[in-house]
């Protein structure tokens, strides 16, 4: 069901991240995507990774944040943000379902004070929806009880955070139902 855009060496758009497995298309299989398929894409995509972390490491120099302490406890998703991916972006979709979760997700992003773990369910989740939002068909997991035919021709596509927030922005209607906290 891989959405990240890889290349051969399993390396992202994004200097430094690597994808493998579930979240990555490689193209290698198309929308083919049964587990054996899957399990050998991650095997031989894996070792690639592998290999070319190695050659961008330097040997005592560290990059990013140090590891998490083993008492660390992610972020949980606010309430607001996890009822309306469940009713509106769950296995059933339509445009105004996807319009209110847009709308709530909106919300959540200008009440968030900039919270990075907020920060970034807020952009997965509109990644999410908006692609939801943009494909006017049913395919694979995706259905759309507005637009249940499949197109007879499927394509790749590619989107973008900046894809979404376009998206988000078009579709926003005011919405007197939408409030939320941050958290």
């Amino acid at each position: 069901m891989g959405g990240i855009a890889t290349d051969v060496r399993a390396r992202t758009s994004l200097e430094g991240l690597w994808a493998v497995g579930e979240c990555a298309s490689t193209g290698l299989h198309g929308a083919n995507r049964l587990a054996s398929n899957s399990l050998l894409e991650a095997l031989v995509f894996g070792a690639r990774a592998a290999e070319d972390v190695k050659t961008h490491i330097a040997v005592g120099i560290g990059r990013g944040l140090p590891p998490a302490p083993l008492r660390f406890t992610p972020t949980p998703p606010p309430k607001a943000l996890r009822d309306a991916m469940a009713r509106h972006v769950g296995l059933e979709r339509d445009a105004a379902g996807l319009t209110h979760a847009l709308a709530t997700i909106g919300a959540i992003e200008r009440a968030s004070g900039g919270e990075p773990a907020l920060l970034n369910m807020v952009a997965t989740t509109k990644l999410v929806t908006a692609a939801a939002f943009a494909r006017m068909e049913s395919r694979g997991a995706h259905f759309r009880l507005d637009h249940p035919q499949t197109e007879a021709a499927g394509q790749r596509t590619f989107f973008t955070l900046a894809d979404a927030e376009r998206i988000a922005r078009s579709s926003e209607a005011p919405d007197a139902n939408v409030s939320c906290a941050a958290h």
